[in-house]
């Protein structure tokens, strides 16, 4: 059992390691309490990362408020479930968890620093996510929680992704001023776990790198076909959030 202390109150919690998972998932159940299932390879920092940031929705459940969204006269879940980073739909038996839906507030990584979500329900036929200081998610009035739960992860994937050319283009440049054998280009793609790999000579690196810093993202590309601790001096900084973080943008 481990424990998180935010303010004056504690979230005690397990964790689960499933080998061929790629995501994390918090569970709150009434019988085994917090839950958190990792994939293999995480650390007890990443998850406490994880814990500090879903603290609040997580002391909501705990003490028993209900969302906004939901009716009173609802009958109560037996689990709920959160995703933060694969979304996916409630199961039909009533004792299976609850996927949690993405609040107003919530912060997401974006090039190592934290913007928050702000969702507006607008009078619009197709949902869209616009960034200015703060992802806006604009979804259709008339869609409903697991609606606009999957339709916004969909969104900040899709997001996240149409940006991940140009910004890795930007990480390769810088590299290619301190290492002259440097690759012309590199690509991205679904990699689960991994930063990078190469494929067919070519580095492919995972879009979800999108929530480091440009500096960890270079010392990542670099570290692909040379020794990146020896070129660049601030080596150790550049690879800590590595350490201090997961891949999981959401």
């Amino acid at each position: 059992m481990y424990t998180y202390q935010t303010g004056n109150q504690t979230i005690d919690y397990k964790i689960e390691v499933v080998p061929n998972r790629t995501d994390i998932t918090v569970q709150i159940c009434d019988k085994e309490g917090v839950k958190v299932i990792i994939p293999r390879g995480l650390n007890e920092h990443n998850v406490r990362s994880i814990i500090a940031r879903k603290a609040t929705w997580i002391l909501k459940q705990l003490n028993g408020s209900q969302p906004a969204e939901e009716k009173p006269a609802a009958p109560k879940k037996e689990a709920v479930k959160k995703e933060t980073a694969k979304k996916e739909a409630p199961k039909a038996a009533a004792s299976a968890a609850k996927t949690g839906s993405f609040e107003e507030g919530d912060k997401f990584p974006y090039l190592g620093r934290q913007y928050r979500l702000n969702i507006v329900h607008g009078d619009v036929a197709k949902a869209e996510m616009t960034f200015r200081a703060k992802f806006i998610a604009t979804v259709p009035e008339s869609w409903n929680e697991q609606q606009t739960n999957e339709g916004i992860g969909q969104l900040l994937t899709e997001w996240y992704q149409g940006r991940a050319g140009e910004k890795f283009q930007e990480a390769l440049k810088s590299v290619k001023k301190a290492a002259d054998n440097a690759p012309e280009s590199v690509k991205w793609d679904e990699l689960g776990e991994e930063y990078a790999t190469t494929q067919d000579n070519t580095i492919v690196l995972n879009w979800r790198l999108l929530t480091a810093p440009l500096a960890t993202i270079e010392y990542v590309i670099a570290s692909q076909f040379t020794n990146a601790d020896e070129l660049f001096e601030d080596a150790a900084e550049r690879k800590q959030w590595l350490s201090d973080n997961t891949l999981n943008a959401f």
